[in-house]
């Protein structure tokens, strides 16, 4: 805690420095607003670092580089061109170097919120929503029947080599934008992709898919909007 107050110490004071050096030369067009939203966006940065938040950094990078872009003579690029940019390398920054937990997981049936998480979910109907963040989620249920997964702006991981279908077999709804979806499923299940994909994709090589004779079936609804759900068969 004191290591942390002499850190943010520094970084108002330096924050101070910052807004009486913006007013010299060609920064002096920056404007107190403008200002205002470095120090907090940097303030987010730094955060978000110390977390291993991705999305916290690359998403404020994106509007640092929109509010200097003219005093610092950068190349023109829409902002919202920078924001799909800065999601997709926070997805991507979020599968390759994804923290582990340390000393214990989390078990309950709603769902973890912005960060990177890794969650057992013992559930015949599970519901998970991750928004600007990383998750990672290990069903347990014993008749597993329905789901509904959201992700925007964000990466979700879902393992069912622990779950078992119900014998009429389970339907899942994914809501995927701006975001990716992984899905890791038994190689002898048979699954039936029934999801609709709008400026996205969804990758399922039914090749790698081994499914047995009588094997329940996993129906995928829904929606995929400049994103992407990719079904792995292990």
């Amino acid at each position: 805690m004191k290591n942390r107050n002499w850190f943010w110490g520094f970084f108002f004071l330096l924050s101070a420095v910052f807004v009486i050096a913006s007013q010299i030369g060609s920064f002096g067009q920056i404007g107190f607003i403008s200002i205002l939203a470095t120090v907090l966006l940097t303030a987010l940065i730094i955060h978000s670092a110390a977390d291993r938040n991705y999305f916290g950094i690359f998403v404020p990078l994106a509007f640092l580089y929109m509010i200097y872009r003219q005093p610092l003579h950068l190349i023109e690029i829409s902002l919202w061109l920078l924001i799909l940019a800065a999601v997709f390398a926070s997805i991507g920054f979020s599968f390759l170097f994804r923290s582990h937990p340390k000393s214990k997981m989390y078990w309950h049936d709603d769902y973890e919120h912005a960060r990177q998480t890794v969650e057992n979910i013992d559930d015949n109907n599970p519901y998970a929503k991750v928004s600007f963040g990383a998750s990672s989620k290990y069903l347990h249920g014993d008749c597993l029947k329905s789901g509904q997964f959201f992700v925007s702006f964000g990466a979700l991981e879902l393992f069912f080599d622990q779950a078992q279908l119900s014998p009429g077999g389970a339907e899942l709804f994914l809501d995927c934008s701006f975001g990716a979806i992984k899905l890791y499923v038994p190689r002898h299940w048979r699954v039936i992709d029934s999801l609709h994909a709008s400026l996205g994709g969804v990758d399922n090589d039914i090749r790698l898919s081994q499914p047995a004779e009588n094997a329940p079936q996993l129906t995928l609804t829904g929606n995929v909007q400049l994103g992407g759900v990719e079904i792995h068969y292990i």
